[in-house]
């Protein structure tokens, strides 16, 4: 079986080699990146299985990187590891397509826990690739109307129990409407140790309307 691969983009040789010692922990194999070249070879020789990105690096900045990933890869985990706590910095991660946002320094629990939530969650993401397939209008329709009623964000568990509907069966829709743009996801900390869980609002347009999408 493959192990893990996770891609450490930092110009920093110390905590390359820290969070290198933390993959292996783990189990996980690291790719170590320093600049935006060594990103770029990566990507074209298979990629990695998530990606670590540091902000401040020489000739491509991290948003810049996670640009060049997304194109790459739609869906791939991308955490983003900086100092800045600057909020546009953080929005400009987030519009180019990051997973999440820490800041350093990283400790390390809280980096395997985070880790490991979105490869979870990209893992289930894979398994319901084709979104469209097992997709219930009727059900659809009704996740998105008690999401609606249900203002802020819900985890799988909360949405499962509303609809009454296990949720392995639950992850297939949800999928279909994030790649429909029809939700939004956000991790969260539930506990102060514990691992972040995916969360999901609906979205709706600027009449308030919910946003919808044909199936295909």
């Amino acid at each position: 079986m493959r192990q893990t691969r996770i891609a450490i983009v930092d110009d920093n040789a110390d905590i390359r080699y820290t969070l290198a010692e933390i993959c292996k922990l783990e189990q996980w194999t690291p790719f170590l990146c320093e600049n935006y070249q060594d990103a770029e070879r990566l990507l074209q020789n298979g990629g990695a299985d998530l990606y670590l990105v540091d902000y401040h690096l020489p000739g491509m900045d991290g948003v810049g990187i996670v640009k060049r990933i997304r194109r790459h890869n739609a869906g791939v985990p991308i955490i983003v590891l900086t100092v800045e706590e600057k909020k546009q910095v953080m929005e400009s991660f987030m519009e180019a397509g990051a997973s999440d946002y820490a800041l350093k320094p990283i400790k390390a629990v809280d980096l395997i826990s985070r880790i490991k939530a979105h490869l979870q969650f990209f893992k289930q993401s894979q398994y319901y690739a084709d979104s469209a397939k097992g997709i219930n209008t009727t059900m659809l329709d009704k996740i998105c109307e008690l999401m609606k009623k249900n203002e802020g964000y819900l985890s799988a568990a909360d949405i499962s129990g509303l609809v009454e509907i296990t949720q392995k069966s639950l992850y297939r829709y949800l999928k279909h409407m994030v790649q429909k743009n029809m939700v939004d996801v956000k991790y969260m900390y539930v506990e102060k140790m514990g691992r972040p869980k995916a969360v999901y609002r609906l979205i709706e347009d600027s009449d308030g309307a919910a946003a919808t999408c044909p199936l295909g």
